[in-house]
Protein backbone atom coordinates (compact mmCIF):
# COMPACT_ATOMS: atom_id res chain seq x y z
CA UNK A 1 0.00 0.00 0.00
CA UNK A 2 2.81 2.40 0.86
CA UNK A 3 4.57 1.62 -2.44
CA UNK A 4 1.39 2.42 -4.39
CA UNK A 5 1.07 5.72 -2.56
CA UNK A 6 4.68 6.62 -3.36
CA UNK A 7 4.04 5.77 -7.03
CA UNK A 8 1.03 8.10 -7.33
CA UNK A 9 2.45 10.97 -5.28
CA UNK A 10 5.34 13.04 -6.62
CA UNK A 11 6.83 15.70 -4.36
CA UNK A 12 7.65 18.94 -6.20
CA UNK A 13 9.03 22.18 -4.83
CA UNK A 14 7.34 22.72 -1.51
CA UNK A 15 4.48 23.52 -0.88
CA UNK A 16 3.35 21.81 -4.11
CA UNK A 17 2.98 18.13 -4.89
CA UNK A 18 1.54 16.02 -7.70
CA UNK A 19 -1.02 13.32 -7.09
CA UNK A 20 -2.51 11.37 -9.99
CA UNK A 21 -1.53 14.14 -12.42
CA UNK A 22 -3.34 16.78 -10.34
CA UNK A 23 -1.68 19.69 -8.60
CA UNK A 24 -2.02 20.04 -4.82
CA UNK A 25 -0.77 22.68 -2.42
CA UNK A 26 -0.01 22.47 1.31
CA UNK A 27 -0.84 25.48 3.44
CA UNK A 28 -0.18 26.31 7.07
CA UNK A 29 -2.70 27.92 9.40
CA UNK A 30 -3.42 28.06 13.11
CA UNK A 31 -5.08 24.68 12.72
CA UNK A 32 -1.89 23.19 11.30
CA UNK A 33 -0.97 21.86 7.84
CA UNK A 34 -3.63 21.14 5.24
CA UNK A 35 -3.35 19.92 1.65
CA UNK A 36 -5.89 20.97 -1.00
CA UNK A 37 -6.32 20.41 -4.70
CA UNK A 38 -5.47 23.34 -7.02
CA UNK A 39 -6.40 21.92 -10.44
CA UNK A 40 -6.89 18.65 -12.29
CA UNK A 41 -3.86 19.05 -14.52
CA UNK A 42 -0.13 19.72 -14.14
CA UNK A 43 1.22 22.54 -16.33
CA UNK A 44 4.85 23.34 -16.93
CA UNK A 45 6.93 25.86 -18.88
CA UNK A 46 8.44 24.21 -21.96
CA UNK A 47 10.27 27.32 -23.16
CA UNK A 48 10.60 30.96 -22.34
CA UNK A 49 10.48 33.02 -25.51
CA UNK A 50 11.72 36.58 -26.06
CA UNK A 51 9.86 38.17 -28.99
CA UNK A 52 11.51 41.18 -30.65
CA UNK A 53 9.31 42.96 -33.21
CA UNK A 54 11.75 45.79 -33.88
CA UNK A 55 9.99 48.28 -31.58
CA UNK A 56 9.43 46.43 -28.31
CA UNK A 57 10.67 43.22 -26.73
CA UNK A 58 8.16 41.00 -24.97
CA UNK A 59 8.40 37.76 -23.03
CA UNK A 60 6.04 34.89 -23.73
CA UNK A 61 5.86 31.43 -22.19
CA UNK A 62 5.23 28.19 -24.05
CA UNK A 63 3.29 25.87 -21.73
CA UNK A 64 2.52 22.18 -21.92
CA UNK A 65 1.51 19.64 -19.30
CA UNK A 66 -0.43 16.55 -18.36
CA UNK A 67 -4.13 16.14 -17.60
CA UNK A 68 -5.53 13.97 -14.83
CA UNK A 69 -6.69 11.48 -17.45
CA UNK A 70 -3.06 11.00 -18.51
CA UNK A 71 -3.30 12.87 -21.82
CA UNK A 72 -0.60 15.34 -22.83
CA UNK A 73 -1.72 18.95 -23.10
CA UNK A 74 -0.62 20.58 -26.38
CA UNK A 75 1.92 23.43 -26.29
CA UNK A 76 0.36 26.91 -26.00
CA UNK A 77 1.93 30.35 -26.07
CA UNK A 78 0.89 32.76 -23.32
CA UNK A 79 2.15 36.29 -22.74
CA UNK A 80 2.86 37.67 -19.29
CA UNK A 81 -0.29 39.78 -19.08
CA UNK A 82 -2.57 36.80 -19.76
CA UNK A 83 -0.80 34.26 -17.57
CA UNK A 84 -2.41 35.40 -14.30
CA UNK A 85 -6.02 35.72 -15.47
CA UNK A 86 -6.13 32.28 -17.14
CA UNK A 87 -8.56 33.54 -19.80
CA UNK A 88 -6.52 31.49 -22.26
CA UNK A 89 -7.18 28.18 -20.49
CA UNK A 90 -10.59 27.37 -21.98
CA UNK A 91 -9.61 28.41 -25.51
CA UNK A 92 -6.30 26.54 -25.55
CA UNK A 93 -6.85 23.42 -23.44
CA UNK A 94 -10.64 23.12 -23.30
CA UNK A 95 -13.25 22.65 -20.60
CA UNK A 96 -11.68 19.50 -19.16
CA UNK A 97 -8.93 21.57 -17.48
CA UNK A 98 -10.51 22.84 -14.26
CA UNK A 99 -9.08 25.16 -11.62
CA UNK A 100 -10.62 24.48 -8.22
CA UNK A 101 -12.88 27.00 -6.48
CA UNK A 102 -10.91 29.07 -4.04
CA UNK A 103 -9.75 32.60 -3.62
CA UNK A 104 -6.08 31.80 -4.09
CA UNK A 105 -6.14 28.81 -6.44
CA UNK A 106 -5.22 30.92 -9.48
CA UNK A 107 -2.39 32.56 -7.53
CA UNK A 108 -1.04 29.15 -6.47
CA UNK A 109 -1.27 27.87 -10.04
CA UNK A 110 0.50 30.90 -11.49
CA UNK A 111 3.24 30.63 -8.88
CA UNK A 112 3.67 26.92 -9.50
CA UNK A 113 3.96 27.45 -13.26
CA UNK A 114 6.76 29.97 -12.71
CA UNK A 115 8.66 27.52 -10.48
CA UNK A 116 9.04 25.19 -13.49
CA UNK A 117 11.06 27.74 -15.47
CA UNK A 118 14.49 26.46 -14.41
CA UNK A 119 14.43 23.64 -16.96
CA UNK A 120 12.71 25.67 -19.69
CA UNK A 121 14.46 26.28 -22.98
CA UNK A 122 15.40 29.93 -23.59
CA UNK A 123 14.44 31.12 -27.09
CA UNK A 124 14.60 34.43 -28.94
CA UNK A 125 12.27 35.06 -31.84
CA UNK A 126 12.52 38.02 -34.23
CA UNK A 127 9.45 39.33 -36.03
CA UNK A 128 11.44 41.89 -38.00
CA UNK A 129 14.03 41.70 -40.78
CA UNK A 130 17.21 43.63 -41.50
CA UNK A 131 20.30 44.65 -39.59
CA UNK A 132 20.38 44.22 -35.83
CA UNK A 133 23.28 44.29 -33.41
CA UNK A 134 23.19 41.13 -31.30
CA UNK A 135 25.83 40.48 -28.63
CA UNK A 136 28.04 43.15 -30.19
CA UNK A 137 27.85 41.75 -33.74
CA UNK A 138 25.76 42.94 -36.69
CA UNK A 139 23.37 40.34 -38.15
CA UNK A 140 21.15 40.67 -41.23
CA UNK A 141 17.86 39.06 -40.22
CA UNK A 142 15.76 37.08 -42.69
CA UNK A 143 13.67 33.92 -42.26
CA UNK A 144 15.80 30.89 -43.06
CA UNK A 145 18.77 32.05 -40.98
CA UNK A 146 20.32 28.95 -39.40
CA UNK A 147 21.61 30.78 -36.34
CA UNK A 148 18.65 33.07 -35.53
CA UNK A 149 14.92 32.44 -35.41
CA UNK A 150 13.22 35.00 -37.70
CA UNK A 151 9.48 34.58 -38.26
CA UNK A 152 7.20 36.61 -40.51
CA UNK A 153 3.52 35.81 -40.75
CA UNK A 154 0.71 36.05 -43.29
CA UNK A 155 1.60 37.35 -46.75
CA UNK A 156 5.17 38.06 -45.61
CA UNK A 157 6.06 34.37 -45.30
CA UNK A 158 7.62 34.37 -48.78
CA UNK A 159 10.57 36.38 -47.45
CA UNK A 160 13.54 34.12 -46.83
CA UNK A 161 17.29 34.29 -47.02
CA UNK A 162 20.16 31.90 -47.62
CA UNK A 163 23.03 30.82 -45.39
CA UNK A 164 25.55 30.11 -48.14
CA UNK A 165 26.45 31.19 -51.64
CA UNK A 166 28.37 30.15 -54.70
CA UNK A 167 31.02 32.25 -56.39
CA UNK A 168 28.94 32.09 -59.58
CA UNK A 169 25.85 33.67 -57.99
CA UNK A 170 27.05 37.31 -58.33
CA UNK A 171 27.64 36.56 -62.02
CA UNK A 172 23.94 35.74 -62.36
CA UNK A 173 23.10 39.08 -60.73
CA UNK A 174 25.44 40.86 -63.15
CA UNK A 175 23.77 39.10 -66.09
CA UNK A 176 20.44 40.51 -64.86
CA UNK A 177 22.08 43.95 -65.04
CA UNK A 178 24.04 43.44 -68.27
CA UNK A 179 21.34 41.55 -70.22
CA UNK A 180 18.16 42.90 -68.63
CA UNK A 181 14.81 41.22 -69.34
CA UNK A 182 13.26 44.66 -69.90
CA UNK A 183 14.45 48.17 -70.68
CA UNK A 184 17.59 49.12 -68.76
CA UNK A 185 15.75 52.33 -67.81
CA UNK A 186 13.52 50.07 -65.70
CA UNK A 187 15.80 47.23 -64.57
CA UNK A 188 18.86 49.28 -63.62
CA UNK A 189 17.07 51.59 -61.15
CA UNK A 190 15.30 48.54 -59.66
CA UNK A 191 18.63 46.78 -59.11
CA UNK A 192 20.10 49.95 -57.59
CA UNK A 193 17.09 50.17 -55.29
CA UNK A 194 17.41 46.52 -54.24
CA UNK A 195 21.08 46.89 -53.30
CA UNK A 196 20.49 50.26 -51.66
CA UNK A 197 17.90 48.73 -49.32
CA UNK A 198 20.29 46.77 -47.02
CA UNK A 199 22.04 50.11 -46.39
CA UNK A 200 18.88 51.71 -44.95
CA UNK A 201 19.92 51.21 -41.32
CA UNK A 202 23.21 53.02 -41.81
CA UNK A 203 21.75 55.72 -44.05
CA UNK A 204 19.25 56.37 -41.28
CA UNK A 205 22.14 56.73 -38.84
CA UNK A 206 23.85 59.08 -41.28
CA UNK A 207 20.68 61.20 -41.68
CA UNK A 208 20.14 60.49 -45.38
CA UNK A 209 17.65 57.61 -45.39
CA UNK A 210 15.76 57.05 -48.68
CA UNK A 211 12.43 58.87 -48.55
CA UNK A 212 10.68 57.74 -51.71
CA UNK A 213 9.18 54.70 -53.45
CA UNK A 214 9.69 53.46 -57.01
CA UNK A 215 6.49 53.44 -59.06
CA UNK A 216 6.53 50.83 -61.84
CA UNK A 217 3.77 51.85 -64.24
CA UNK A 218 2.50 50.44 -67.50
CA UNK A 219 -0.55 49.12 -69.32
CA UNK A 220 -2.05 45.77 -68.43
CA UNK A 221 -0.04 42.89 -69.88
CA UNK A 222 3.33 44.63 -69.64
CA UNK A 223 4.39 42.21 -66.84
CA UNK A 224 4.88 44.85 -64.15
CA UNK A 225 4.16 42.40 -61.33
CA UNK A 226 6.46 39.80 -62.88
CA UNK A 227 9.36 42.26 -63.03
CA UNK A 228 8.66 43.41 -59.47
CA UNK A 229 8.64 39.78 -58.26
CA UNK A 230 11.94 39.17 -60.06
CA UNK A 231 13.63 42.01 -58.16
CA UNK A 232 12.07 40.93 -54.87
CA UNK A 233 13.65 37.51 -55.45
CA UNK A 234 16.82 38.94 -53.93
CA UNK A 235 14.94 38.79 -50.61
CA UNK A 236 12.70 35.72 -50.89
CA UNK A 237 10.66 33.38 -53.07
CA UNK A 238 8.23 35.53 -55.04
CA UNK A 239 6.13 35.29 -58.17
CA UNK A 240 3.69 37.76 -59.71
CA UNK A 241 0.80 36.12 -57.83
CA UNK A 242 2.23 36.17 -54.30
CA UNK A 243 3.69 39.65 -53.87
CA UNK A 244 3.74 40.83 -50.23
CA UNK A 245 1.07 43.55 -50.40
CA UNK A 246 -1.50 45.11 -52.71
CA UNK A 247 -3.71 48.17 -52.85
CA UNK A 248 -6.63 45.93 -51.88
CA UNK A 249 -5.07 45.77 -48.40
CA UNK A 250 -5.91 48.51 -45.93
CA UNK A 251 -3.51 51.41 -45.56
CA UNK A 252 -2.97 50.53 -41.88
CA UNK A 253 -1.99 46.94 -42.68
CA UNK A 254 0.45 48.13 -45.37
CA UNK A 255 2.14 50.53 -42.96
CA UNK A 256 2.25 47.90 -40.19
CA UNK A 257 3.93 45.38 -42.51
CA UNK A 258 6.34 47.99 -43.85
CA UNK A 259 7.68 48.47 -40.32
CA UNK A 260 8.45 44.76 -39.96
CA UNK A 261 10.20 44.69 -43.36
CA UNK A 262 13.32 46.52 -42.23
CA UNK A 263 16.20 46.84 -44.71
CA UNK A 264 14.42 44.68 -47.31
CA UNK A 265 12.50 45.56 -50.45
CA UNK A 266 8.76 45.07 -50.68
CA UNK A 267 6.07 45.59 -53.33
CA UNK A 268 2.60 47.10 -53.10
CA UNK A 269 0.94 45.71 -56.17
CA UNK A 270 -1.78 46.82 -58.58
CA UNK A 271 -2.84 50.44 -58.25
CA UNK A 272 -5.78 50.17 -60.62
CA UNK A 273 -9.12 51.69 -59.57
CA UNK A 274 -12.11 50.20 -61.39
CA UNK A 275 -14.44 53.19 -60.87
CA UNK A 276 -14.56 56.67 -59.33
CA UNK A 277 -15.54 55.39 -55.90
CA UNK A 278 -12.60 53.00 -55.80
CA UNK A 279 -10.36 55.70 -57.27
CA UNK A 280 -10.99 57.88 -54.22
CA UNK A 281 -10.29 55.00 -51.86
CA UNK A 282 -7.07 53.91 -53.56
CA UNK A 283 -5.86 57.51 -53.88
CA UNK A 284 -6.28 57.85 -50.11
CA UNK A 285 -4.28 54.65 -49.58
CA UNK A 286 -1.60 55.84 -52.01
CA UNK A 287 -1.38 59.19 -50.25
CA UNK A 288 -0.90 57.43 -46.89
CA UNK A 289 1.77 55.12 -48.29
CA UNK A 290 3.68 57.87 -50.11
CA UNK A 291 3.75 60.10 -47.04
CA UNK A 292 4.77 57.22 -44.75
CA UNK A 293 7.75 56.32 -46.96
CA UNK A 294 8.40 59.95 -47.91
CA UNK A 295 8.55 61.20 -44.32
CA UNK A 296 9.65 58.02 -42.49
CA UNK A 297 7.52 58.94 -39.49
CA UNK A 298 4.98 56.65 -37.88
CA UNK A 299 1.62 57.65 -36.45
CA UNK A 300 1.70 58.90 -32.86
CA UNK A 301 -0.62 56.69 -30.80
CA UNK A 302 -1.41 56.30 -27.11
CA UNK A 303 -1.86 53.18 -25.03
CA UNK A 304 -4.95 52.73 -22.88
CA UNK A 305 -3.05 54.30 -19.96
CA UNK A 306 -2.28 57.40 -22.11
CA UNK A 307 1.45 56.63 -22.42
CA UNK A 308 2.96 57.10 -25.86
CA UNK A 309 3.43 53.98 -27.98
CA UNK A 310 6.61 53.34 -29.94
CA UNK A 311 6.52 54.83 -33.44
CA UNK A 312 6.43 52.32 -36.30
CA UNK A 313 7.45 54.02 -39.58
CA UNK A 314 8.45 52.08 -42.72
CA UNK A 315 12.00 50.77 -42.35
CA UNK A 316 12.59 49.17 -45.73
CA UNK A 317 11.97 50.33 -49.29
CA UNK A 318 8.98 49.76 -51.56
CA UNK A 319 8.10 49.32 -55.24
CA UNK A 320 4.55 50.15 -56.33
CA UNK A 321 2.98 48.81 -59.50
CA UNK A 322 0.00 50.30 -61.31
CA UNK A 323 -1.57 51.13 -64.63
CA UNK A 324 -1.99 54.83 -63.92
CA UNK A 325 -0.53 57.36 -61.54
CA UNK A 326 -2.40 58.14 -58.31
CA UNK A 327 -4.02 61.56 -58.01
CA UNK A 328 -2.17 62.73 -54.89
CA UNK A 329 -0.97 66.20 -55.85
CA UNK A 330 2.46 67.74 -56.27
CA UNK A 331 3.72 66.79 -52.83
CA UNK A 332 2.65 63.16 -53.19
CA UNK A 333 4.08 62.86 -56.71
CA UNK A 334 7.43 64.16 -55.44
CA UNK A 335 7.59 61.18 -53.08
CA UNK A 336 7.72 58.54 -55.82
CA UNK A 337 10.01 57.97 -58.79
CA UNK A 338 8.34 56.68 -61.94
CA UNK A 339 9.63 53.85 -64.14
CA UNK A 340 7.46 53.24 -67.20
CA UNK A 341 7.31 49.71 -68.57
CA UNK A 342 6.10 49.08 -72.13
CA UNK A 343 5.16 45.72 -73.57
CA UNK A 344 7.73 45.99 -76.36
CA UNK A 345 10.45 46.64 -73.76
CA UNK A 346 10.21 43.11 -72.34
CA UNK A 347 12.45 40.35 -73.71
CA UNK A 348 10.51 37.18 -72.91
CA UNK A 349 13.48 34.89 -73.53
CA UNK A 350 15.74 36.81 -71.18
CA UNK A 351 12.89 37.08 -68.66
CA UNK A 352 12.47 33.31 -68.63
CA UNK A 353 16.18 32.81 -67.97
CA UNK A 354 16.15 35.32 -65.10
CA UNK A 355 13.05 33.73 -63.58
CA UNK A 356 14.80 30.37 -63.67
CA UNK A 357 17.78 31.87 -61.81
CA UNK A 358 15.42 33.38 -59.26
CA UNK A 359 13.60 30.08 -58.71
CA UNK A 360 16.95 28.34 -58.26
CA UNK A 361 17.83 30.85 -55.50
CA UNK A 362 20.74 32.55 -57.27
CA UNK A 363 19.48 36.05 -56.43
CA UNK A 364 18.81 35.18 -52.78
CA UNK A 365 22.30 33.75 -52.49
CA UNK A 366 23.69 36.89 -54.15
CA UNK A 367 21.98 39.08 -51.54
CA UNK A 368 23.39 36.85 -48.79
CA UNK A 369 26.86 37.27 -50.31
CA UNK A 370 26.28 41.03 -50.52
CA UNK A 371 25.23 41.38 -46.85
CA UNK A 372 28.17 39.20 -45.76
CA UNK A 373 30.46 41.43 -47.84
CA UNK A 374 29.01 44.52 -46.17
CA UNK A 375 29.51 42.91 -42.77
CA UNK A 376 33.17 42.05 -43.45
CA UNK A 377 33.97 45.28 -45.24
CA UNK A 378 32.13 47.89 -43.17
CA UNK A 379 30.57 46.41 -40.02
CA UNK A 380 33.37 44.57 -38.26
CA UNK A 381 33.62 47.19 -35.48
CA UNK A 382 32.24 50.59 -34.45
CA UNK A 383 35.03 52.50 -36.20
CA UNK A 384 34.20 50.86 -39.52
CA UNK A 385 30.50 51.56 -39.06
CA UNK A 386 31.26 55.22 -38.41
CA UNK A 387 33.39 55.34 -41.57
CA UNK A 388 30.51 53.77 -43.51
CA UNK A 389 28.11 56.45 -42.24
CA UNK A 390 30.58 59.17 -43.22
CA UNK A 391 31.02 57.61 -46.67
CA UNK A 392 27.27 57.38 -47.24
CA UNK A 393 26.68 60.96 -46.17
CA UNK A 394 29.54 62.25 -48.33
CA UNK A 395 28.38 60.38 -51.44
CA UNK A 396 24.78 61.42 -50.83
CA UNK A 397 25.79 65.07 -50.65
CA UNK A 398 27.97 64.82 -53.76
CA UNK A 399 25.39 63.04 -55.94
CA UNK A 400 22.60 65.31 -54.70
CA UNK A 401 24.53 68.47 -55.53
CA UNK A 402 25.61 67.12 -58.92
CA UNK A 403 22.04 66.57 -60.02
CA UNK A 404 20.88 69.89 -58.59
CA UNK A 405 23.48 71.70 -60.69
CA UNK A 406 22.22 69.72 -63.70
CA UNK A 407 18.57 70.69 -63.07
CA UNK A 408 18.15 73.66 -60.74
CA UNK A 409 14.40 73.99 -61.35
CA UNK A 410 13.54 70.51 -60.06
CA UNK A 411 11.56 69.72 -56.93
CA UNK A 412 13.77 69.61 -53.83
CA UNK A 413 13.17 65.88 -53.27
CA UNK A 414 14.39 64.80 -56.69
CA UNK A 415 18.16 65.28 -56.09
CA UNK A 416 17.75 63.19 -52.91
CA UNK A 417 16.21 60.35 -54.94
CA UNK A 418 18.98 60.50 -57.54
CA UNK A 419 21.64 60.46 -54.81
CA UNK A 420 20.15 57.37 -53.14
CA UNK A 421 19.90 55.38 -56.39
CA UNK A 422 23.46 56.34 -57.34
CA UNK A 423 24.66 55.04 -53.96
CA UNK A 424 22.78 51.77 -54.46
CA UNK A 425 24.32 51.24 -57.90
CA UNK A 426 27.77 52.21 -56.65
CA UNK A 427 27.65 49.60 -53.88
CA UNK A 428 26.31 46.96 -56.27
CA UNK A 429 29.12 47.54 -58.76
CA UNK A 430 31.76 47.72 -56.02
CA UNK A 431 30.50 44.39 -54.67
CA UNK A 432 30.82 42.87 -58.15
CA UNK A 433 34.31 44.28 -58.58
CA UNK A 434 35.57 42.96 -55.23
CA UNK A 435 34.12 39.54 -56.10
CA UNK A 436 36.06 39.58 -59.39
CA UNK A 437 32.95 39.75 -61.59
CA UNK A 438 33.96 43.06 -63.21
CA UNK A 439 37.10 45.14 -63.37
CA UNK A 440 37.73 48.60 -61.96
CA UNK A 441 37.39 50.30 -65.32
CA UNK A 442 34.12 48.43 -65.96
CA UNK A 443 32.78 49.67 -62.65
CA UNK A 444 33.48 53.29 -63.57
CA UNK A 445 32.00 52.94 -67.06
CA UNK A 446 28.82 51.23 -65.83
CA UNK A 447 28.35 53.82 -63.09
CA UNK A 448 28.64 56.68 -65.57
CA UNK A 449 26.18 55.05 -67.97
CA UNK A 450 23.74 54.58 -65.11
CA UNK A 451 24.14 58.22 -64.13
CA UNK A 452 23.09 59.29 -67.63
CA UNK A 453 20.10 56.93 -67.58
CA UNK A 454 19.08 58.16 -64.15
CA UNK A 455 19.36 61.84 -65.11
CA UNK A 456 17.09 61.24 -68.12
CA UNK A 457 14.51 59.57 -65.87
CA UNK A 458 14.83 62.28 -63.25
CA UNK A 459 14.33 65.05 -65.81
CA UNK A 460 11.08 63.38 -66.88
CA UNK A 461 10.08 63.03 -63.23
CA UNK A 462 10.74 66.74 -62.76
CA UNK A 463 8.25 67.44 -65.55
CA UNK A 464 5.72 65.13 -63.91
CA UNK A 465 6.02 66.93 -60.58
CA UNK A 466 5.71 70.29 -62.33
CA UNK A 467 2.59 68.99 -64.07
CA UNK A 468 0.99 68.29 -60.68
CA UNK A 469 1.61 71.71 -59.20
CA UNK A 470 -1.71 73.21 -58.07
CA UNK A 471 -1.09 76.40 -60.05
CA UNK A 472 -0.49 74.42 -63.25
CA UNK A 473 -3.58 72.30 -62.66
CA UNK A 474 -5.56 75.51 -62.10
CA UNK A 475 -4.36 77.08 -65.35
CA UNK A 476 -5.02 73.94 -67.41
CA UNK A 477 -8.53 73.54 -66.04
CA UNK A 478 -9.29 77.26 -66.28
CA UNK A 479 -8.41 77.40 -69.96
CA UNK A 480 -10.45 74.24 -70.59
CA UNK A 481 -13.45 75.88 -68.93
CA UNK A 482 -13.01 79.06 -70.98
CA UNK A 483 -12.57 77.24 -74.29
CA UNK A 484 -15.53 74.96 -73.56
CA UNK A 485 -17.79 77.88 -72.70
CA UNK A 486 -18.36 76.55 -69.18
CA UNK A 487 -17.39 79.87 -67.60
CA UNK A 488 -17.75 83.44 -68.81
CA UNK A 489 -15.06 86.11 -68.71
CA UNK A 490 -16.38 89.47 -69.91
CA UNK A 491 -14.49 92.34 -71.49
CA UNK A 492 -13.22 94.82 -68.93
CA UNK A 493 -14.31 97.84 -70.96
CA UNK A 494 -17.66 96.65 -72.29
CA UNK A 495 -20.67 98.72 -73.46
CA UNK A 496 -23.23 99.69 -70.81
CA UNK A 497 -26.05 97.79 -72.55
CA UNK A 498 -24.40 94.39 -71.94
CA UNK A 499 -25.10 92.27 -68.85
CA UNK A 500 -22.01 92.74 -66.64
CA UNK A 501 -22.62 89.43 -64.78
CA UNK A 502 -23.78 86.80 -67.28
CA UNK A 503 -24.36 83.14 -66.36
CA UNK A 504 -21.04 81.50 -65.48
CA UNK A 505 -19.29 84.83 -64.81
CA UNK A 506 -15.93 84.51 -63.00
CA UNK A 507 -14.22 87.79 -64.03
CA UNK A 508 -13.20 90.09 -66.85
CA UNK A 509 -10.21 90.58 -69.14
CA UNK A 510 -8.14 92.90 -71.27
CA UNK A 511 -5.30 92.15 -73.68
CA UNK A 512 -2.76 91.36 -70.94
CA UNK A 513 -4.66 89.91 -67.99
CA UNK A 514 -7.57 87.78 -66.85
CA UNK A 515 -9.06 89.59 -63.84
CA UNK A 516 -10.57 86.74 -61.88
CA UNK A 517 -12.84 86.63 -58.86
CA UNK A 518 -10.71 84.23 -56.81
CA UNK A 519 -13.61 82.44 -55.13
CA UNK A 520 -15.66 82.00 -58.32
CA UNK A 521 -12.64 80.85 -60.37
CA UNK A 522 -11.46 78.47 -57.65
CA UNK A 523 -14.96 77.02 -57.27
CA UNK A 524 -15.34 76.44 -61.02
CA UNK A 525 -11.99 74.63 -61.31
CA UNK A 526 -12.63 72.53 -58.22
CA UNK A 527 -16.05 71.51 -59.54
CA UNK A 528 -14.52 70.45 -62.86
CA UNK A 529 -11.87 68.34 -61.07
CA UNK A 530 -14.56 66.63 -59.00
CA UNK A 531 -16.61 65.83 -62.10
CA UNK A 532 -13.54 64.24 -63.69
CA UNK A 533 -12.81 62.11 -60.61
CA UNK A 534 -9.79 64.20 -59.64
CA UNK A 535 -9.04 66.37 -56.63
CA UNK A 536 -7.98 69.98 -56.39
CA UNK A 537 -5.78 70.02 -53.33
CA UNK A 538 -5.63 73.69 -52.24
CA UNK A 539 -8.01 76.35 -50.96
CA UNK A 540 -8.69 79.63 -52.77
CA UNK A 541 -6.41 81.49 -50.37
CA UNK A 542 -3.55 78.99 -50.82
CA UNK A 543 -4.04 79.08 -54.61
CA UNK A 544 -3.65 82.86 -54.76
CA UNK A 545 -0.51 82.65 -52.64
CA UNK A 546 0.96 79.96 -54.90
CA UNK A 547 0.14 81.97 -58.05
CA UNK A 548 1.92 84.96 -56.54
CA UNK A 549 4.98 82.88 -55.61
CA UNK A 550 5.20 81.59 -59.18
CA UNK A 551 4.85 85.19 -60.42
CA UNK A 552 1.84 84.28 -62.54
CA UNK A 553 -0.32 87.10 -61.18
CA UNK A 554 0.25 90.81 -60.71
CA UNK A 555 0.95 91.77 -57.11
CA UNK A 556 1.01 95.13 -55.35
CA UNK A 557 2.36 96.44 -52.08
CA UNK A 558 -1.08 95.93 -50.58
CA UNK A 559 -1.37 92.21 -51.46
CA UNK A 560 -1.93 89.64 -54.17
CA UNK A 561 -5.08 91.20 -55.64
CA UNK A 562 -5.46 94.38 -57.71
CA UNK A 563 -8.18 97.03 -57.78
CA UNK A 564 -9.94 97.24 -61.15
CA UNK A 565 -12.66 99.65 -62.28
CA UNK A 566 -15.46 97.49 -63.69
CA UNK A 567 -18.98 98.65 -64.59
CA UNK A 568 -18.59 101.82 -62.58
CA UNK A 569 -17.27 100.06 -59.44
CA UNK A 570 -13.83 99.46 -57.98
CA UNK A 571 -13.46 95.70 -57.52
CA UNK A 572 -10.58 93.49 -56.43
CA UNK A 573 -9.44 90.64 -58.67
CA UNK A 574 -6.46 88.35 -59.09
CA UNK A 575 -4.74 89.49 -62.30
CA UNK A 576 -3.54 86.38 -64.15
CA UNK A 577 -0.84 87.23 -66.68
CA UNK A 578 -2.00 85.73 -70.00
CA UNK A 579 1.46 85.42 -71.53
CA UNK A 580 2.85 83.58 -68.48
CA UNK A 581 -0.20 81.34 -68.27
CA UNK A 582 0.22 80.42 -71.93
CA UNK A 583 3.87 79.57 -71.25
CA UNK A 584 2.66 77.08 -68.64
CA UNK A 585 0.28 75.56 -71.18
CA UNK A 586 3.03 75.37 -73.78
CA UNK A 587 5.33 73.66 -71.28
CA UNK A 588 2.62 71.10 -70.46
Amino acid sequence: MSNEKEKNTSQYSYPFEIRDNCLYVTTVSKRGHSTSKVCNFVPRIVSEKTVDDGAVTEKTLVLSGTHADGSTLPPVEVNGADLSNFNWLLDKWGAKCIIEVGQRCKDYLRYYILTTSDSAEQLTEYHVTGWKKINGEWHYLLPGDDSLNVILKGKLQHYCGESNYDLYDPIDAYNLFEKPPASSLVIHPLIAFAFLTPLNEFMRQAGCMPKFVLFLTGRTGTRKSTIAALILSFFGKFTSTDLPMSFRDTANSIIANSFSLKDVLTCIDDFYPSDNAEMKKLNTTAQTVMRAYGDRTGRARLRSDSTLMESRPPQGNAVITGELSPDIGESGTARYFTLELKEEDVDLGSLSVCQSEATDGAYRRTMYAYTQWLKRRYLCDDDHVEKLRDKLLSWHKTYRNNYYHHNQTCHGRLPEIVACLMIGMRFFLQFLKENCVIKQEDQEIELELFRKELYALADQQSTNVEHDKPVNIFIRKLYSLIEGGKVMITERNRPDNFDPYPLGYIGCQDEEYYYLNKDLAHSAVKKMCTEQGESFPVSAKALVKALAEEKLIKTTSSGNTVSVRYCGKNMRFIALDKSKAEQVLGME
